[in-house]
């Protein structure tokens, strides 16, 4: 996201990062990368096993996911990375977020 997080605003996009961990790794996390959201915490790893995450130690534990989710609660969008540096795209997130609001 990063400094590209005013876009997501100005597309009307909502953003919560979750982390599986406990409350103060979150806000270490938050202060450290995500500045302008927050990051909320799941230290019983609910949302994780609801997405079937995988964890692969030798790419640096849980893969990170990226969905997007419209106003009716409908994942429009799933994305399960296979390491730590695999992300989509912002201007791919951006594109997807315009076709839902069309």
């Amino acid at each position: 996201m990063g400094s590209e997080y005013e876009k997501f605003i100005e597309l009307n996009a909502v953003i919560y990062a979750i982390l599986p961990d406990n409350l103060e790794n979150a806000q270490n996390f938050e202060s450290e990368f995500a500045k302008e959201y927050p990051i909320y915490y799941d230290d019983k790893k609910k949302v994780n096993k609801m997405l079937k995450q995988e964890v692969k130690p030798l790419k640096l534990g849980r893969m990170p996911a990226l969905l997007i989710i419209d106003k009716q609660a409908i994942i429009r969008y799933a994305y399960f990375s296979d390491s730590m540096s695999d992300i989509p795209e912002n201007e791919d997130l951006f594109k997807i977020i315009k076709n839902l609001s069309k």
